[in-house]
């Protein structure tokens, strides 16, 4: 066990292998103890909040996700807390995964902080940094998404997009976790934080990160209906060039299953030039139909080379 002594208030930090020190801490306190040590600090992986009043004495419980792999559902990091106005109880937390966070800095800011409220704030907040840092390299690799959708579009790519509105939807999760937090916090002691510097900035950290959330979401639909629309095309293309080449071939087809037959009596068979004749028929015919479909305006543009860096030409 760790302690973080204020004046007014007390951060204990413990690992979830020293639980009865936990029950020590609040034995003397007339909290809903049993509710959040029998119960909570037994449930590893959801996100739980807990706010009562118990005649002037405000508190707020539960459990935080706040760390998580897009693909691998049991790589998580979570913890419980527990927030009176005497004291902090954390369990669980590993403070090491606040790689750009000054683990001195902070707790000598929540040192200073007035209450147990605003100085969890600074700890939230610090979390929240986490988060947004992490917006950085989301970023940097959907750019390269949509080079890639120009440059060489395939179902790779498609897959990709997928995969990066998936992290996105982890990241709102987190980030909702953290917001609820808040929220319940200034359920709790509204009257104490809703004026203080550390609530405002949190404030704001959330709602930068909702912000990216919804702008990164509508430029995956964008990209996707995109992504969509030339599939189409391009499909539409495939068949198009498929019913050309049949509409093409169609006389090579007809008359060398006319000559294959295995008639006796065929008139042709004595003709002397009926090779070069047969010949002959089939290119022109070809090319007859060829020219229909040309002046119909049916073959389109298949039959010119895709332009590099093109979408559709």
């Amino acid at each position: 066990m760790n302690t973080v002594t204020s004046d007014q208030w007390k951060w204990y930090q413990f690992d979830l292998e020293e639980a009865d020190g936990i029950a020590d801490i609040i034995k003397d306190y007339q909290y809903p103890r049993d509710e959040w040590f029998c119960q909570q600090l037994q449930k590893k992986n959801s996100n739980h909040i807990q706010v009562d009043v118990i005649g002037e004495s405000e508190l707020i419980y539960g459990s935080l996700i706040y760390h998580k792999e897009s693909f691998d559902q049991k790589n998580y990091d979570s913890f419980h807390f527990y927030i009176t106005e005497e004291f902090i109880i954390t369990a669980g937390i590993d403070l090491k995964i606040l790689e750009n966070t000054s683990h001195e800095r902070m707790i000598e800011r929540m040192k200073q902080s007035a209450n147990t409220a605003e100085s969890f704030f600074i700890l939230l907040g610090e979390i929240m940094k986490k988060h947004l840092n992490g917006f950085d390299q989301f970023e940097s690799h959907f750019r390269e998404l949509l080079w890639e959708v120009r440059h060489n579009n395939n179902i790779d790519v498609l897959d990709e997009i997928h995969k990066a509105r998936y992290d996105l939807l982890i990241w709102t999760n987190l980030i909702s976790s953290v917001q609820e937090v808040t929220m319940g916090i200034e359920e709790a002691f509204h009257k104490k934080i809703n004026q203080t510097v550390e609530y405002q900035r949190m404030c704001k950290k959330i709602e930068i990160g909702l912000t990216l959330i919804e702008q990164y979401q509508k430029e995956f639909d964008a990209l996707i209906k995109l992504e969509e629309v030339v599939s189409t095309h391009r499909g539409n293309e495939i068949m198009k060039a498929l019913t050309l080449l049949t509409a093409i071939s169609t006389p090579l087809t007809a008359f060398g299953a006319l000559w294959g037959m295995n008639f006796k009596e065929m008139p042709e068979l004595d003709l002397k030039f009926g090779y070069i004749y047969a010949l002959i028929l089939i290119v022109l015919s070809t090319v007859a139909i060829y020219l229909y479909l040309r002046m119909k305006g049916w073959t389109g543009d298949l039959l010119k080379g895709r332009k590099k860096n093109s979408f559709f030409k």
